[in-house]
């Protein structure tokens, strides 16, 4: 019959080469975990939040920006190409978009305004988060 043994401290010995292989995994995890797209691109995994934000700064918006109150209104058009407008201040409101799962954009502008690219335009009745519409979309869009 075999003897056993009980635990001991030295049972636990690690090697530095198995704590530096580790150690160099878990940086590469993070690494990969940081990596994403920095330039606004249309990924699913983005988010729209529930207001859009002016540029970092008070950036200018650039020449042949359209003018946020012509874009968002109910019922018009949002240009396929659209990448922003702006605001009553001049300052360049980055769209806030997230890809859908059947291949569309989703865009929404401040805590009122949503549709997908190349749609119409729809306006929440009080805030994005409380609008049952908005949120039917959504959960289409993600489905």
């Amino acid at each position: 019959m075999a003897q056993v043994r009980p635990y001991t401290r030295g049972m636990l010995r690690v090697s530095g080469l198995q704590v530096r292989t580790f150690a160099c995994a878990g940086l590469a995890a993070l690494a990969l975990a940081a990596c994403g797209q920095q330039d606004g691109g249309d990924t699913a995994e983005e988010q729209p939040g529930p207001e859009s934000s002016s540029s970092p700064a008070g950036e200018e918006a650039p020449a042949g920006t359209p003018d946020c109150t012509e874009v968002w209104q109910e019922g018009k058009a949002i240009p396929r190409g659209y990448q922003g407008c702006a605001d009553e201040t001049g300052a360049y409101v980055k769209r806030d978009v997230m890809g859908c799962s059947s291949g569309q954009r989703m865009v929404v502008y401040g805590d009122r305004f949503w549709g997908v690219l190349g749609g119409t335009v729809n306006e929440a009745q009080g805030s994005l988060d409380e609008d049952r519409d908005y949120r039917t979309s959504m959960r289409n869009c993600s489905a």
